[in-house]
Formats: structure tokens, sequence, C-alpha cells
């Protein structure tokens, strides 16, 4: 914890001294992809946003980190910000962006996860109220009757614009069409900005762009209601520019979660490695405190030699001390710098003992029942004993012994795994 308020320390001192506005800095970045009208007059330190999220996994992911950046950035601006795990309206589900209705979850579970993410993130967001202030929505969704709600939110939704809700119009195409829950899902997000409006004078609400419509309908219910002005900004949503395909998971279709006990931070670390270079100039903007001059040079060098990985490195050391601490992002720069650049015989005992729980790991009792045949089947490397003699015979697969204990076995030039004698 005090690398990461080492590193915010650093961060605020940099923002500090560049004189462009919070607006502009996410515009540059191409973080602006809506924003309602008046809001640079709005984004002023002292004012407060919120970011919500429905409490779906134990853990936050790579999905739900460019909020916290954003919000993080907020801050560095001398904003207040509120994150918001809202279990309120994971009761029902968000329809945005979904071909189908999600199952419900339990309360149970959704009080679990709300206290392992609200744990997160008091540990990526450095501060206390009223710089930073975490709430959840069901403690007033859960406690305002149904007529009294139809009273207060529904009259001011006219039908006919709810149903022009993206969201709403691509369910209702589909044979399985939408329920009333999810229908009224816009309505709950509306009433909870309204809420933050009056409770915490929270005037801007920041989301990707699938949440646009629902942010607007917040919008609308304050004016309507209140007479007063509330804003809304969005990012857009992150896909790569060749293939279309959304970010977020890796090769294999898994998550990359921040809790290091779903996702090992030296995955995490290789996840922003080895992202595309059709990609990697836009996170390095997306997700990097540096500075403008700074992330211009970075290109400017990364484009003269794509081959050294510059951009990537960048990316993956800052987001990896950003999530994980200092420490752990040296160690998992350094390991990825012997096992892929340098000599596997250069890893200590701390290092293997580290990455074998990122890596595929097995045991054995003895080093007599050790074969490389066998253990690239047993790591997953190959498929069969034919596919294992067959790499073994073209120099494929090489075998390191370490510390007597430890075969570092490698296939190619990007897979490693290590057996262990037990």
């Amino acid at each position: 914890m005090e690398n990461k308020k080492t590193l915010y320390t650093h961060i605020h001192t940099m923002n500090n001294n560049h004189h462009q506005t919070f607006l502009q800095d996410l515009a540059w970045r191409g973080l602006v992809y809506q924003k309602t009208n008046g809001i640079e007059r709005a984004l002023q330190p002292g004012t407060t946003m919120y970011w919500g999220f429905d409490l779906t996994g134990e853990s936050l992911h790579i999905g739900h980190l460019l909020g916290v950046v954003v919000l993080r950035r907020a801050l560095n601006y001398g904003m207040r910000v509120i994150p918001m795990p809202a279990g309120g309206t994971t009761l029902i589900g968000d329809p945005s962006g979904k071909d189908a209705e999600r199952p419900l979850l339990s309360k149970q579970i959704i009080a679990r996860n709300r206290r392992m993410l609200t744990k997160q993130l008091l540990q990526l967001l450095p501060g206390k109220p009223p710089e930073v202030r975490v709430v959840d929505n069901a403690d007033w969704l859960t406690k305002i009757g149904f007529i009294e709600f139809q009273r207060e939110v529904g009259k001011y939704f006219p039908i006919n614009t709810m149903l022009e809700k993206e969201s709403v119009k691509t369910r209702l195409e589909r044979e399985q069409g939408m329920s009333f829950a999810e229908f009224s899902y816009q309505l709950l997000q509306a009433y909870d900005f309204l809420v933050l409006f009056e409770k915490y004078k929270c005037t801007v609400q920041i989301a990707g762009s699938d949440q646009w419509g629902n942010m607007v309908q917040g919008v609308e219910l304050i004016r309507k209601r209140l007479g007063k002005q509330a804003y809304a900004l969005s990012w857009p949503l992150i896909v790569n520019p060749v293939t279309g395909k959304k970010f977020g998971k890796t090769e294999e279709g898994e998550s990359v979660w921040l809790d290091p006990a779903k996702t090992h931070p030296f995955k995490f670390y290789q996840f922003f490695i080895n992202c595309d270079d059709d990609m990697a100039p836009m996170l390095l903007r997306y997700f990097s405190f540096k500075s403008k001059n700074e992330i211009e040079r970075i290109e400017q060098l990364w484009n003269t030699d794509r081959g050294s990985r510059l951009l990537q490195k960048e990316l993956a050391y800052e987001l990896t001390a950003f999530v994980h601490g200092k420490i752990i992002a040296n160690r998992a720069q350094t390991i990825t710098s012997i096992l892929f650049e340098q000599n596997v015989k250069q890893l200590t005992l701390a290092d293997i003992s580290f990455v074998k729980q990122a890596l595929p790991y097995a045991t054995i009792s003895s080093s007599n029942t050790f074969s490389l045949e066998d253990a690239l089947v047993t790591l997953g490397l190959s498929c069969s004993k034919s596919e294992s003699k067959r790499l073994i015979a073209q120099n494929g697969a090489q075998d390191t012994v370490l510390f007597g204990t430890y075969h570092v076995i490698r296939k190619g030039k990007r897979e490693y795994g290590i057996i262990e004698i037990t």
C-alpha cells in the first residue's frame, strides 16, 4: 500500500505541473465519446462526479479498470468522486449490451461482492469523504416503495422515450424479449443520479458509452424534477480497431481480474505486454497517468523500433504497479525480461516461487520419473507424446534444471511451464 501512496503522490504532482483542464486531458486521450452541453463548466476542482457498476462478480476486472482510472484522474484534478458498487440495481440486472436476461443473484452473493469490491476500490482510490465516498444504491432503492417510486420517478418518463433506448430496441427485436424488471433499469439508474445530486451535490455522471442512454435519463430526471442542471460524459468502449473484438479478455477467453487470487499479477502484466500494436497506443493514452509529453516521447521511440515493445512494457509496468504495487510490478518486469530476453538460468528461487503460480505447473516425487516428453503433456504444452517427440526433435522444447528441484520447460519462444520435484 505504501508503494501505491508513493505512486499517487507522483501522479498528483505531475498533473499539477500542466495547465490543461480535466476535460482537455480526457479529450486528448480519446476518452470523450459523448457529453452533455455545458459540461466543461462543471468539470472544475471541487465538482463531485460518480461512476456506478453492478456487483456481478467478486472482483473488479479489466472492464472496470478504466472507470477507476478516470476517477483517479479526477481526484488528481481536485475533484470529488463517488464510486458506486450498485447492490440495488444488481438485484435487477443491467440489460445494456446483453442478448438475454442475466440470472438473478442472491442477496447474500451481492453483499459478499459489495464487500470485496469496496475493499479494492478503497485501495485504488485513496482518500476519505468528501474526496472519495463509496456508496451503494441499495441504501435507497430497497427502501422506496413501488407507488412512491412511480410518483417520484415513473411519471417523468414517457414510454415512447424509454422504448427508444438502444438496449431496449435490440432486445425487443429478439425472440426472448425483455422483462419489465429489466425495462425499468433505466429508471433506477436515473433515480440514483437524482439521489446523489440531492444528497452529495453530485452533478456529473461518467461511464462507458453503453450507459449513455441511462445517464441521459438521470440528467433529464434532475431537470424535470428539480429544475436544475446535471451532466454526463461517456468514454468509448474499447475494441480492437482492426479485428473489432472487445477488449478485456485473454486469447483463451478468460477475464482478467484485479484480484491477484483470480488473475496472478504476472499474468496481469503479460496481458498488457502482449497487447497488439494496433491497440497499444490507444491503451497507453487511456490508462496511463503519464503526461502528454511523456506519452508522445514513448510513442516516438516505439515507432522507430516496435519490436522492442517499449510502449507495451511501459503500459504493463505502470498498470501492474497501480493495481498490485511497485514491488510486484518490479518482480513481474524482471521475470519477464529473464524469460523472454535473457537466460532462464538467471531466475532466483524467489522468482520461481512467484511465477510458478502463473505458469502451467506440476509436481513429481522423484527426478527418476521425469521425462521431457511426459512433462510437455502434463503441463498442457503438447497434446500427446508424439507431438512432444516432434517438438524435441525440432529443438522446439528445452528443459533447464534450476536448484536441483525445478525443471523450467520452454516451448517455442513464448510458452513456459514448471515441473517441481517434491
